[in-house]
C-alpha cells in the first residue's frame, strides 16, 4: 500500500512515489539508499484513503502513470448518482489524465483538461457535483467552466 502521496487523506507528500516505484522496479533509489530487490515478483501499488476522480489525474501526473490498484469506497460509493457512476468516474478521471498528457486539448493545465472532458462524461460532471470541496480546491472557477 503505497497511500495518496497527500492527494488523498492519508498522511504522505507528492515524494512518495518513490515507494510505487521500489514496489515495480528491481532496483529502486530510496530516500537514502539504493534497494536491489534481487529478482523479488513485482507488485502493483495500491492507493486508498479519500481518493475519488477528482484527485486522481493529479496524483497519476505526480505518480509519472496510473498502472495502481484503486480502492475508491468513498469515491465510488459516495457518488451522487450511485456506485457504478462513481466507478465510471473514476475511470474517466484517469482517462482524463491520459488525454490532457496526449496533448487533446492543447496548451492548457492539467485541471482545465479534466473540467473541459467533464463537460461530455456525465459521470466525472457528477464527481464535481458531489465531490464540491475537492472541486473548489483542485479546480478552481470549476462551476463557471463545466457551466
Amino acid at each position: 500500500h503505497t497511500g495518496t502521496m497527500s492527494f488523498g487523506k492519508m498522511e504522505g507528500d507528492a515524494s512518495d512515489k518513490n515507494i510505487g516505484f521500489m514496489l515495480q522496479d528491481d532496483v529502486a533509489d530510496g530516500p537514502y539508499y539504493r534497494q536491489e530487490w534481487e529478482g523479488m515478483k513485482q507488485t502493483t501499488p495500491i492507493i486508498s484513503g479519500g481518493m475519488n476522480a477528482l484527485r486522481l489525474p493529479a496524483f497519476f501526473e505526480n505518480l509519472g502513470h496510473s498502472n495502481v490498484i484503486l480502492t475508491a469506497g468513498g469515491g465510488a460509493f459516495g457518488h451522487k448518482d450511485g456506485p457504478k457512476q462513481g466507478a465510471i468516474s473514476c475511470a474517466q478521471g484517469e482517462e482524463s489524465w491520459k488525454l490532457w498528457k496526449a496533448g487533446t486539448y492543447g496548451d492548457v493545465s492539467l485541471s482545465d483538461g479534466v473540467v473541459e472532458y467533464a463537460k461530455t462524461h456525465e459521470e466525472l460532471k457528477g464527481a464535481f457535483l458531489t465531490f464540491q470541496k475537492d472541486a473548489d480546491q483542485i479546480y478552481p472557477g470549476w462551476k463557471e467552466k463545466l457551466g
